[in-house]
């Protein structure tokens, strides 16, 4: 039952982790403008880090269960899903960074950008932040 229990609210940190970014990232993103493919990049991966960080470092302070600090772990068997997918269709790492060898993005670069590497990158910031607030915020001692 406490496996059950876990694997359920690992699936809603993931959901948080990915979805809730996803939310806050867009109404950030809208603010900065952007006149290149690089830039558009470099800007989903930052505000990826900090708003799921935060989000994180949130849900730790508020529901206090480990399943958050694992978040990352169903993106990243994702993420390798991905790269055996993408394996020799030319520039593996560039097509899953989002920096492709051409000047401009192409479709497969796009899908495969957004579909595995973003998630992986909010889920693992994520993690992150779970991780640094139950190191400032422990969760309490519960005494049988």
């Amino acid at each position: 039952m406490h496996a059950l229990k876990f694997g359920g609210l690992l699936l809603v940190n993931l959901v948080v982790a990915v979805i809730g970014t996803a939310i806050l990232d867009t109404a950030l993103v809208r603010m900065i403008s952007s006149h290149s493919v690089a830039a558009i990049v470099w800007k989903e991966f930052i505000f990826s880090i900090v708003c799921a960080g935060f989000i994180g470092f949130g849900m730790w302070r508020t529901w206090r269960n480990s399943a958050a600090k694992w978040a990352w772990v169903l993106p990243a068997v994702w993420f390798a899903f991905g790269y055996l997918t993408v394996a020799g269709h030319g520039d593996v790492w560039g097509r899953l960074s989002g920096f492709g060898s051409e000047s401009v993005m192409s479709a497969p670069d796009v899908r495969s950008f957004v579909l595995f590497t973003v998630p992986l990158v909010r889920a693992v910031s994520y993690s992150v932040g779970a991780h640094l607030s139950s190191l400032l915020y422990p969760a309490p001692m519960i005494l049988a």
